[in-house]
């Protein structure tokens, strides 16, 4: 594969890749939780996009196919990284986290009306696989099937970890929401 493109791949690149780079540096800033990591990462990605894009066959799906490549960047770069090695790349959100069946007060607007920093702070603690599961899914709007095509899982595997994961989300921002409450005296607006 050479990384020089014809005129013609330059012009699809274009209009193909180059739309999807604030996901690329979405899904980075996400996985990472480190805005300096995901602009070495994104641009190692765009590189590696830029260097394969003469194999995309045209009709691909170009979006599935970079964030893929973001994915195994981050990844590789997370298991390089010895700091991080106390949570798994790949972790599973254990069934403790889970909501009791009987528990009716899932409410998904306190995910909806959280603060910023309270879903990053929220988030972090997920795994970084389902975190990027979530940016997909969540607030990029992909299918699930196209976001597991990106990471690499089973479309039943990502339904399963990412209702597990907005459980866990739903958990911890309920709680933050009610310290937030028992500090002010009464609801949060």
């Amino acid at each position: 594969m050479s990384s020089r493109l014809s005129p013609q791949e330059k012009l699809r690149f274009e209009a193909e890749i180059v739309p999807q780079l604030d996901v690329l540096y979405r899904m980075a800033r996400s996985v990472c939780n480190d805005p300096d990591l995901a602009d070495d990462i994104a641009q190692e990605a765009f590189l590696k996009a830029l260097k394969g894009f003469s194999g995309l066959q045209p009709g691909t799906n170009s979006r599935s196919w970079l964030a893929r490549i973001v994915h195994n960047t981050c990844r590789d770069h997370w298991r390089f990284q010895s700091r991080r090695t106390q949570q798994s790349w790949e972790g599973d959100i254990p069934a403790e986290n889970e909501l009791p069946a009987d528990d009716t007060e899932w409410e998904p607007r306190i995910i909806r009306e959280a603060f910023d920093d309270d879903i990053e702070n929220a988030l972090g603690e997920l795994p970084p696989r389902w975190r990027a599961a979530i940016l997909l899914v969540d607030v990029e709007g992909w299918s699930y099937e196209e976001a597991a095509d990106s990471l690499e899982i089973a479309p039943g595997s990502l339904r399963s970890a990412l209702h597990r994961a907005r459980k866990l989300l739903y958990r911890k921002l309920q709680v933050v929401g009610s310290a937030q409450r028992d500090e002010k005296g009464g609801l949060v607006t």
